[in-house]
Protein backbone atom coordinates (compact mmCIF):
# COMPACT_ATOMS: atom_id res chain seq x y z
CA UNK A 1 0.00 0.00 0.00
CA UNK A 2 2.67 2.05 0.90
CA UNK A 3 5.35 1.08 -1.32
CA UNK A 4 5.73 4.04 -3.52
CA UNK A 5 6.65 5.71 -0.35
CA UNK A 6 9.91 4.06 0.84
CA UNK A 7 12.33 5.59 3.27
CA UNK A 8 9.68 8.89 2.91
CA UNK A 9 7.21 10.14 6.10
CA UNK A 10 3.97 8.42 5.71
CA UNK A 11 1.16 10.32 6.70
CA UNK A 12 -2.34 8.52 7.22
CA UNK A 13 -5.66 10.65 7.43
CA UNK A 14 -8.32 8.52 8.35
CA UNK A 15 -11.59 10.17 6.74
CA UNK A 16 -12.35 12.68 3.54
CA UNK A 17 -14.59 15.11 5.36
CA UNK A 18 -13.95 18.45 6.03
CA UNK A 19 -11.75 18.41 8.71
CA UNK A 20 -9.86 15.22 6.80
CA UNK A 21 -9.55 17.39 3.25
CA UNK A 22 -9.15 20.48 5.39
CA UNK A 23 -6.72 18.89 7.45
CA UNK A 24 -4.30 17.52 4.26
CA UNK A 25 -4.45 20.94 2.61
CA UNK A 26 -3.03 22.79 5.26
CA UNK A 27 -0.36 19.99 5.50
CA UNK A 28 0.28 20.21 2.09
CA UNK A 29 0.89 23.71 2.11
CA UNK A 30 3.18 23.95 4.97
CA UNK A 31 5.27 21.38 3.37
CA UNK A 32 5.43 23.07 0.49
CA UNK A 33 6.15 26.35 2.03
CA UNK A 34 9.04 25.42 3.19
CA UNK A 35 9.66 22.85 0.05
CA UNK A 36 10.02 19.80 2.53
CA UNK A 37 9.11 16.88 -0.09
CA UNK A 38 10.00 13.76 1.65
CA UNK A 39 6.56 12.98 2.84
CA UNK A 40 3.63 10.93 1.39
CA UNK A 41 0.00 11.38 1.98
CA UNK A 42 -2.88 9.14 2.01
CA UNK A 43 -6.52 9.93 2.79
CA UNK A 44 -8.64 6.73 3.32
CA UNK A 45 -12.59 7.06 3.15
CA UNK A 46 -15.15 4.24 2.33
CA UNK A 47 -16.82 6.60 0.68
CA UNK A 48 -17.24 9.74 -1.42
CA UNK A 49 -14.72 12.56 -0.66
CA UNK A 50 -16.47 15.60 1.08
CA UNK A 51 -19.87 14.04 0.72
CA UNK A 52 -21.13 15.39 4.45
CA UNK A 53 -20.58 18.89 3.59
CA UNK A 54 -23.43 19.04 0.47
CA UNK A 55 -25.86 18.63 3.31
CA UNK A 56 -24.58 21.22 5.51
CA UNK A 57 -26.90 24.79 5.80
CA UNK A 58 -29.35 23.50 3.66
CA UNK A 59 -27.56 23.18 0.67
CA UNK A 60 -26.10 26.34 1.13
CA UNK A 61 -23.03 25.66 3.42
CA UNK A 62 -22.59 27.70 6.79
CA UNK A 63 -18.84 27.77 6.68
CA UNK A 64 -18.47 29.65 9.52
CA UNK A 65 -20.02 32.63 12.19
CA UNK A 66 -17.85 36.22 11.96
CA UNK A 67 -18.46 36.69 15.76
CA UNK A 68 -15.15 38.21 17.06
CA UNK A 69 -14.76 37.49 20.73
CA UNK A 70 -13.14 33.97 20.84
CA UNK A 71 -15.15 32.99 24.52
CA UNK A 72 -17.97 34.60 23.22
CA UNK A 73 -18.01 32.24 20.12
CA UNK A 74 -16.78 28.99 22.00
CA UNK A 75 -19.93 29.70 24.30
CA UNK A 76 -21.88 28.18 21.07
CA UNK A 77 -20.79 24.71 22.27
CA UNK A 78 -22.35 22.87 24.84
CA UNK A 79 -19.70 20.43 25.15
CA UNK A 80 -15.87 21.25 24.54
CA UNK A 81 -16.30 25.32 25.05
CA UNK A 82 -12.98 25.68 27.43
CA UNK A 83 -10.77 23.30 24.69
CA UNK A 84 -11.69 24.95 21.84
CA UNK A 85 -10.33 28.69 23.34
CA UNK A 86 -6.80 27.56 22.65
CA UNK A 87 -7.68 26.16 19.06
CA UNK A 88 -9.40 29.39 18.06
CA UNK A 89 -6.58 31.68 19.65
CA UNK A 90 -4.24 30.05 17.18
CA UNK A 91 -7.13 29.71 14.20
CA UNK A 92 -9.99 31.50 14.30
CA UNK A 93 -13.17 32.16 11.78
CA UNK A 94 -11.75 34.78 10.43
CA UNK A 95 -8.90 32.64 9.53
CA UNK A 96 -10.72 30.08 8.21
CA UNK A 97 -12.14 33.03 5.95
CA UNK A 98 -9.12 34.13 5.09
CA UNK A 99 -8.47 30.84 3.55
CA UNK A 100 -11.53 30.01 1.54
CA UNK A 101 -11.02 33.63 -0.26
CA UNK A 102 -7.54 32.05 -0.56
CA UNK A 103 -9.03 29.60 -2.95
CA UNK A 104 -11.67 31.31 -4.18
CA UNK A 105 -14.68 31.13 -2.33
CA UNK A 106 -16.35 34.80 -1.75
CA UNK A 107 -18.37 34.72 1.07
CA UNK A 108 -21.50 36.61 2.76
CA UNK A 109 -22.80 37.60 5.79
CA UNK A 110 -26.16 37.37 6.93
CA UNK A 111 -28.04 39.10 9.69
CA UNK A 112 -27.57 36.87 12.47
CA UNK A 113 -23.27 36.59 12.08
CA UNK A 114 -23.61 33.24 10.08
CA UNK A 115 -21.80 33.21 6.88
CA UNK A 116 -22.14 31.60 3.33
CA UNK A 117 -20.33 31.48 0.42
CA UNK A 118 -21.56 34.02 -2.19
CA UNK A 119 -22.93 31.11 -4.55
CA UNK A 120 -24.96 29.70 -2.11
CA UNK A 121 -23.75 26.02 -2.38
CA UNK A 122 -22.11 23.66 -0.95
CA UNK A 123 -20.92 21.95 -3.91
CA UNK A 124 -19.22 24.95 -5.25
CA UNK A 125 -17.15 24.67 -1.47
CA UNK A 126 -17.00 21.00 -1.99
CA UNK A 127 -15.72 21.63 -5.94
CA UNK A 128 -13.21 24.31 -4.84
CA UNK A 129 -11.61 22.57 -2.04
CA UNK A 130 -11.14 19.65 -4.00
CA UNK A 131 -9.11 21.63 -6.64
CA UNK A 132 -6.98 22.98 -4.08
CA UNK A 133 -6.70 19.35 -2.32
CA UNK A 134 -5.46 18.24 -6.59
CA UNK A 135 -3.06 20.63 -7.22
CA UNK A 136 -0.56 19.27 -4.78
CA UNK A 137 1.55 15.76 -5.51
CA UNK A 138 2.40 13.03 -3.04
CA UNK A 139 -1.61 12.88 -1.79
CA UNK A 140 -3.62 9.90 -2.50
CA UNK A 141 -7.29 9.35 -1.76
CA UNK A 142 -7.91 5.31 -1.14
CA UNK A 143 -11.49 3.97 -1.09
CA UNK A 144 -11.12 2.23 2.00
CA UNK A 145 -12.63 1.45 5.46
CA UNK A 146 -10.05 1.47 8.50
CA UNK A 147 -11.31 -0.52 10.87
CA UNK A 148 -8.63 -0.59 13.92
CA UNK A 149 -5.04 0.98 14.15
CA UNK A 150 -3.99 -2.61 12.74
CA UNK A 151 -4.72 -1.14 9.33
CA UNK A 152 -2.54 1.58 9.76
CA UNK A 153 0.48 -0.26 10.98
CA UNK A 154 3.36 1.00 7.91
CA UNK A 155 2.18 4.74 8.73
CA UNK A 156 4.73 7.05 10.91
CA UNK A 157 1.65 10.03 11.75
CA UNK A 158 -1.97 9.23 11.89
CA UNK A 159 -4.73 11.67 11.97
CA UNK A 160 -8.62 10.22 12.76
CA UNK A 161 -11.00 12.73 11.63
CA UNK A 162 -13.61 10.56 10.15
CA UNK A 163 -16.70 11.90 12.11
CA UNK A 164 -18.92 10.22 14.35
CA UNK A 165 -20.43 7.55 13.27
CA UNK A 166 -19.27 3.95 13.86
CA UNK A 167 -16.36 5.01 15.13
CA UNK A 168 -16.23 3.74 18.33
CA UNK A 169 -14.75 0.95 18.13
CA UNK A 170 -11.71 2.98 15.91
CA UNK A 171 -11.14 4.91 18.62
CA UNK A 172 -10.91 2.09 21.73
CA UNK A 173 -8.52 0.08 18.83
CA UNK A 174 -6.02 3.50 19.85
CA UNK A 175 -6.89 2.51 23.66
CA UNK A 176 -8.42 5.65 23.97
CA UNK A 177 -11.94 6.39 25.96
CA UNK A 178 -15.55 6.81 23.10
CA UNK A 179 -17.45 9.02 24.97
CA UNK A 180 -21.08 7.62 24.03
CA UNK A 181 -22.30 9.33 20.76
CA UNK A 182 -26.30 11.36 21.41
CA UNK A 183 -28.16 12.93 18.62
CA UNK A 184 -27.58 16.95 18.79
CA UNK A 185 -29.39 19.19 16.30
CA UNK A 186 -32.00 17.63 15.12
CA UNK A 187 -36.23 17.29 15.86
CA UNK A 188 -37.82 16.32 18.82
CA UNK A 189 -41.05 13.62 18.90
CA UNK A 190 -43.18 14.90 21.15
CA UNK A 191 -46.68 13.87 23.58
CA UNK A 192 -49.91 14.20 22.11
CA UNK A 193 -48.32 15.56 18.90
CA UNK A 194 -51.77 14.98 16.84
CA UNK A 195 -52.72 17.87 18.90
CA UNK A 196 -50.72 20.52 17.20
CA UNK A 197 -50.99 22.18 14.15
CA UNK A 198 -48.84 20.90 11.71
CA UNK A 199 -46.64 22.51 9.98
CA UNK A 200 -47.04 25.45 11.42
CA UNK A 201 -44.14 27.98 12.24
CA UNK A 202 -43.56 29.86 16.04
CA UNK A 203 -41.69 32.88 16.58
CA UNK A 204 -41.41 32.76 20.28
CA UNK A 205 -39.49 34.55 23.13
CA UNK A 206 -36.69 32.05 23.27
CA UNK A 207 -36.16 31.13 19.35
CA UNK A 208 -38.23 29.95 15.99
CA UNK A 209 -39.43 26.46 15.95
CA UNK A 210 -42.22 24.77 13.74
CA UNK A 211 -44.68 21.89 14.35
CA UNK A 212 -44.13 18.46 12.61
CA UNK A 213 -46.53 15.94 11.93
CA UNK A 214 -44.51 13.96 15.06
CA UNK A 215 -43.00 16.70 17.15
CA UNK A 216 -41.30 20.07 16.85
CA UNK A 217 -37.92 21.26 15.05
CA UNK A 218 -36.52 24.21 13.91
CA UNK A 219 -33.61 26.49 14.97
CA UNK A 220 -35.00 26.59 18.85
CA UNK A 221 -35.63 22.98 19.05
CA UNK A 222 -32.28 22.19 17.69
CA UNK A 223 -30.50 23.86 20.18
CA UNK A 224 -32.66 22.72 22.88
CA UNK A 225 -31.51 18.55 21.36
CA UNK A 226 -28.48 19.94 21.91
CA UNK A 227 -27.97 20.89 25.80
CA UNK A 228 -29.92 18.05 26.09
CA UNK A 229 -28.46 15.33 24.05
CA UNK A 230 -27.84 13.36 27.62
CA UNK A 231 -30.27 13.68 29.31
CA UNK A 232 -33.14 10.48 29.41
CA UNK A 233 -36.14 10.48 27.62
CA UNK A 234 -38.89 11.28 28.53
CA UNK A 235 -38.20 14.98 29.64
CA UNK A 236 -40.23 17.73 29.78
CA UNK A 237 -39.32 21.16 28.31
CA UNK A 238 -40.92 24.81 28.67
CA UNK A 239 -41.00 27.56 25.60
CA UNK A 240 -41.63 30.66 26.53
CA UNK A 241 -44.11 32.04 23.71
CA UNK A 242 -44.67 35.70 24.59
CA UNK A 243 -44.56 38.11 27.45
CA UNK A 244 -47.51 36.92 29.69
CA UNK A 245 -47.72 40.87 31.14
CA UNK A 246 -49.07 41.99 27.56
CA UNK A 247 -51.87 39.52 27.56
CA UNK A 248 -52.86 40.80 30.57
CA UNK A 249 -52.72 44.67 29.05
CA UNK A 250 -54.67 43.54 26.19
CA UNK A 251 -57.12 41.70 28.38
CA UNK A 252 -57.73 45.08 30.99
CA UNK A 253 -58.00 47.45 28.16
CA UNK A 254 -60.62 44.56 25.69
CA UNK A 255 -62.40 42.87 29.01
CA UNK A 256 -65.22 41.91 26.41
CA UNK A 257 -63.15 40.81 23.44
CA UNK A 258 -62.42 36.74 23.05
CA UNK A 259 -59.46 35.72 24.92
CA UNK A 260 -59.29 33.19 22.20
CA UNK A 261 -58.50 36.41 19.74
CA UNK A 262 -56.57 37.84 21.91
CA UNK A 263 -53.67 34.93 22.82
CA UNK A 264 -54.16 34.74 18.73
CA UNK A 265 -52.17 38.80 18.53
CA UNK A 266 -48.78 36.90 19.78
CA UNK A 267 -49.09 33.03 18.51
CA UNK A 268 -50.52 31.43 15.35
CA UNK A 269 -54.28 31.11 15.85
CA UNK A 270 -54.35 27.55 15.14
CA UNK A 271 -51.67 27.25 18.66
CA UNK A 272 -54.28 29.96 19.98
CA UNK A 273 -56.64 27.57 19.78
CA UNK A 274 -54.69 24.26 21.54
CA UNK A 275 -53.28 27.02 24.46
CA UNK A 276 -57.26 28.31 25.42
CA UNK A 277 -59.18 25.17 24.64
CA UNK A 278 -62.60 25.00 24.99
CA UNK A 279 -62.37 28.03 27.75
CA UNK A 280 -62.53 30.33 25.30
CA UNK A 281 -63.61 32.90 27.45
CA UNK A 282 -64.27 36.65 27.64
CA UNK A 283 -60.91 38.04 29.21
CA UNK A 284 -62.42 39.15 31.93
CA UNK A 285 -63.56 36.27 33.02
CA UNK A 286 -60.30 34.67 32.67
CA UNK A 287 -57.72 34.69 35.76
CA UNK A 288 -54.66 36.37 36.08
CA UNK A 289 -52.65 32.41 36.18
CA UNK A 290 -54.94 31.23 33.76
CA UNK A 291 -53.47 34.57 31.34
CA UNK A 292 -49.65 33.46 32.70
CA UNK A 293 -50.36 29.80 31.65
CA UNK A 294 -50.62 30.58 27.88
CA UNK A 295 -47.62 32.82 27.52
CA UNK A 296 -45.80 28.80 28.12
CA UNK A 297 -46.04 26.11 26.01
CA UNK A 298 -45.23 22.95 28.10
CA UNK A 299 -43.88 19.69 25.95
CA UNK A 300 -43.40 16.17 27.08
CA UNK A 301 -40.53 15.00 24.81
CA UNK A 302 -40.42 11.54 23.41
CA UNK A 303 -37.05 10.93 21.28
CA UNK A 304 -35.09 12.44 18.72
CA UNK A 305 -36.86 12.76 15.75
CA UNK A 306 -35.08 12.24 11.97
CA UNK A 307 -35.27 16.00 11.04
CA UNK A 308 -32.61 18.70 11.47
CA UNK A 309 -29.31 19.45 10.90
CA UNK A 310 -28.29 16.20 12.92
CA UNK A 311 -24.80 16.00 14.50
CA UNK A 312 -23.93 13.95 17.27
CA UNK A 313 -22.28 14.80 20.73
CA UNK A 314 -19.70 12.77 21.88
CA UNK A 315 -16.42 11.30 20.39
CA UNK A 316 -12.66 11.32 21.77
CA UNK A 317 -12.40 11.89 25.70
CA UNK A 318 -10.69 15.45 25.59
CA UNK A 319 -9.00 14.48 28.59
CA UNK A 320 -6.95 12.55 26.65
CA UNK A 321 -5.82 14.94 23.47
CA UNK A 322 -3.37 17.79 24.44
CA UNK A 323 -3.64 21.20 23.37
CA UNK A 324 -3.00 20.22 19.58
CA UNK A 325 -5.42 17.55 19.66
CA UNK A 326 -2.46 15.10 19.94
CA UNK A 327 -3.00 11.29 21.62
CA UNK A 328 -1.63 11.57 25.30
CA UNK A 329 -1.87 7.71 25.39
CA UNK A 330 -0.51 6.85 21.67
CA UNK A 331 2.22 8.94 20.00
CA UNK A 332 2.39 10.38 16.66
CA UNK A 333 -1.67 10.12 16.82
CA UNK A 334 -3.79 13.01 16.63
CA UNK A 335 -7.40 13.41 16.68
CA UNK A 336 -9.92 16.45 15.08
CA UNK A 337 -13.57 16.90 13.47
CA UNK A 338 -16.78 15.58 15.10
CA UNK A 339 -15.12 12.53 16.26
CA UNK A 340 -13.73 14.37 19.04
CA UNK A 341 -16.25 15.16 21.67
CA UNK A 342 -16.84 18.75 21.00
CA UNK A 343 -20.33 19.84 19.39
CA UNK A 344 -21.76 23.33 18.85
CA UNK A 345 -25.23 24.97 18.00
CA UNK A 346 -26.66 25.73 14.49
CA UNK A 347 -24.86 28.65 12.73
CA UNK A 348 -21.78 27.43 11.27
CA UNK A 349 -19.72 26.44 14.72
CA UNK A 350 -19.31 22.38 13.89
CA UNK A 351 -17.84 23.55 10.82
CA UNK A 352 -15.36 25.69 12.63
CA UNK A 353 -14.46 23.07 14.94
CA UNK A 354 -13.72 21.03 11.60
CA UNK A 355 -11.40 23.84 10.12
CA UNK A 356 -9.72 25.17 13.87
CA UNK A 357 -9.17 21.74 14.62
CA UNK A 358 -7.57 20.52 11.65
CA UNK A 359 -5.43 23.58 10.65
CA UNK A 360 -3.69 22.95 14.61
CA UNK A 361 -3.30 19.38 13.89
CA UNK A 362 -1.88 20.12 10.66
CA UNK A 363 0.28 22.74 12.22
CA UNK A 364 1.49 20.35 15.27
CA UNK A 365 1.91 17.11 12.57
CA UNK A 366 4.46 19.15 10.23
CA UNK A 367 6.05 20.60 13.30
CA UNK A 368 6.81 16.86 14.76
CA UNK A 369 8.43 15.77 11.17
CA UNK A 370 10.90 18.65 10.86
CA UNK A 371 11.72 19.28 14.37
CA UNK A 372 12.54 16.13 14.77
Amino acid sequence: MVRYCRNKVKIAIVGAGPSGVYCAINILQLFKEIDFKDYCLDIFDKGQILRTILPTGNGRCNLTNNIADIKEFASNYPRGEKFLYSLFSRYSNFDAIDFFHSIGIETIVEADGRVFPKLQSSKFVKDKLLDKLNSFSNVRLLNKKINSKDDLKLYDKIIVCCGSRSTKSLIESFSHTCVDFKKALCGLKIENSSIYPKGVSVKSLDGDFIFTKDGVSGPLIFKISSVNAYKNFPYEIDINLFNFEDLIDLSNRFPKKSILNLVANFVPKSLALVLVGSENKKAAEVSKQKLISYSKLHLKVLSCSSMGEIVNAGGVCLKELDKNCKSKISDNLWFCGEIIDIDGFCGGFNLQNCWSSAYVVAFDVVSSIINK
